[in-house]
């Protein structure tokens, strides 16, 4: 027997992309899976619609009886509920390509140290027209090619490299994980944030194994006008970008000296955000005051060993200061 995928979609106030989200799954080349849904206490049609797929096709449905807050508790679910080698999270409001898991279980039989595999993605608008491609994010965010072609990459070198100056990743919809390592990486702590989950999720799952990038487009990635970031507060953002890169760095190994010479940009960044430094401060110690003690402490003892950085923050705040002073 093939090897089997357990498939999850996290459903909340979707209802309309619902349809299109599970035929897609239902319809795939590959069919030794099976399909959880979950949906998260929506307040649209999202219950009768899936109530309906159901009726025409073989999957388990589970409906929160409260809205849990974040998608990561489903994924905390599945970890107890999933029964293949494989574990694929389906946004509620992407599509997939009918190949895509007959590429992704190919690919992991090639290389048995792997422990992810992403494609490149279309990107659609909410009318499901192709407004783009995920090249443009490697291209315009990191500013290198190398995602232009496949490649196989060792995960440790890739989160030194790479994840860990930000999400190489775009959208979970276009990874499949080995079930093992997204286990040991879905930790509960994933449940404090809203924004960079995923970001710390991949990272973690990296140190497990080799990493699989397929160029050709396998997934369609839905971009809403009125994104998730837009709706949280610029100091719980940053908060949230802070403990995770923190994390981060802890898992790849670098010295201490490295670190404030990694936050640098990012800092200077947050001196244009509207949240002053007392309300990101606030907001970190919500996501996790442990972590933030440590951030600071790890933060000071970089910049001793990195004093030229001292100067160019000043300037930098200086310039802040007078932009939002005019």
């Amino acid at each position: 027997m093939p090897p089997k995928v357990s498939v999850l979609v996290p459903s909340y106030n979707h209802g309309r992309y619902l349809t299109e989200r599970i035929e897609s799954i239902m319809t795939q080349t590959y069919t030794n899976f099976d399909l959880i849904v979950i949906d998260d206490h929506s307040s649209d049609t999202s219950h009768v619609v899936i109530s309906e797929l159901k009726l025409r096709h073989r999957f388990e449905y589970l409906r929160n009886t409260h809205n849990s807050g974040t998608p990561f508790a489903a994924w905390e679910k599945i970890c107890n509920l999933a029964t293949g080698e494989y574990i694929w999270i389906c946004e509620s409001d992407d599509v997939a390509a009918p190949n895509f898991l007959e590429k992704a279980v190919a690919s992991f039989s090639n290389e048995p140290d792997a422990v992810l595999f992403y494609s490149g993605s279309n990107i659609v608008d909410e009318d499901s027209k192709i407004i783009g491609h995920t090249d443009s994010y490697f291209h315009d965010i990191w500013k290198d090619h190398r995602w232009d072609k496949d490649f196989v990459a060792n995960g440790s070198s890739e989160l030194l490299d790479f994840q860990l100056r930000g999400q190489t990743v775009p959208n979970m919809s276009s990874a499949l994980f080995k079930a093992g390592a997204f286990r040991k990486s879905c930790r509960p702590f994933l449940k404090r944030l809203r924004l960079t989950g995923d970001w710390l999720f991949v990272g973690e799952v990296m140190k497990l194994g080799r990493v699989i990038y397929c160029h050709e487009a396998l997934n369609n990635f839905r971009k809403h006008e009125v994104t998730s970031r837009v709706r949280v507060k610029s100091a719980r953002s940053q908060a949230e970008f802070i403990v995770t890169k923190y994390r981060l760095f802890r898992n790849s190994g670098q010295s201490v000296a490295a670190f404030a010479p990694l936050m640098g940009p990012d800092v200077i960044r947050f001196l244009y955000e509207p949240a002053s430094w007392w309300e990101v401060a606030k907001a970190l110690c919500k996501v996790s005051w442990i972590d933030t003690c440590g951030f600071f402490a790890l933060i000071f003892l970089s910049t001793i060993k990195s004093r030229s950085l001292i100067g160019k923050f000043k300037e930098r705040y200086r310039h802040a200061r007078a932009l939002k002073n005019i």
